[in-house]
């Protein structure tokens, strides 16, 4: 069993000039009050039908004529009253950033309303979102394994990624990523699945890829 500090810095994830890291915001790097973070169900009257975390969100199949109220999502002041870092993941990306590796932060958001303070929360636990950007999947219509996948998509075209991880705690999220195999035949995809106790602090990483078996870590 390998501890977390060993996952931080072991030798077979040492990044490389071709390779990207990109982490899932929500769940992965900061964990929620979900009863002050919710996506809303409107129905078609626009009442409230239902509220969803953003994980129940990730696989929600949204009813005819409903729609979805990301008012809370896409408020800065909710996401720096709500949003508790994840240390020892916030811990990873940054020894990747450290090592010289390459980091993105591709969430399920859409633009947020005061980017300056979302930025300032972001730089308090050492992230700097202008050297980590921060895709916004979000922006795009669909669901967000679609979405997600989208844009590492676009990085690869762009930037010619051979070796690519995604560290998110959605398994329909990583699912979606892993089938990006079948358009980039010659990268590898790395699928980290992350799942944070809040009582106990604890993180279990457990991690499978186009081209080997699963492996789970624990903090």
């Amino acid at each position: 069993m390998i501890k977390f500090n060993q996952f931080i810095v072991e030798v077979n994830e040492k990044p490389t000039s071709n390779s990207l890291h990109a982490f899932d915001m929500d769940e992965t790097l900061f964990a929620h009050d979900h009863n002050k973070l919710r996506v809303h169900v409107t129905d078609p009257m626009g009442n409230r039908v239902r509220s969803l975390t953003n994980q129940e969100f990730n696989s929600h199949q949204l009813p005819p004529g409903h729609r979805y109220d990301f008012g809370e999502f896409k408020s800065s002041d909710v996401f720096t009253q709500s949003a508790k870092p994840i240390r020892k993941m916030i811990a990873k990306l940054k020894a990747i950033k450290n090592n010289g590796g390459k980091t993105a932060i591709v969430t399920a958001r859409a633009d947020l309303d005061d980017q300056p303070k979302f930025a300032k929360y972001m730089g308090k636990y050492g992230i700097d979102i202008g050297d980590t950007h921060v895709y916004r999947a979000g922006n795009m219509e669909g669901k967000p394994a679609d979405t997600k996948a989208a844009v590492i998509s676009g990085l690869i075209h762009k930037d010619g990624h051979k070796k690519v991880h995604l560290y998110d705690d959605s398994i329909d999220n990583l699912n979606g990523f892993l089938k990006l195999k079948k358009e980039h035949p010659d990268v590898e995809f790395h699928a980290h699945h992350v799942q944070h106790d809040p009582e106990t602090g604890n993180v279990t990483v457990t991690s499978t890829s186009s081209e080997k078996p699963k492996d789970k870590k624990n903090a």
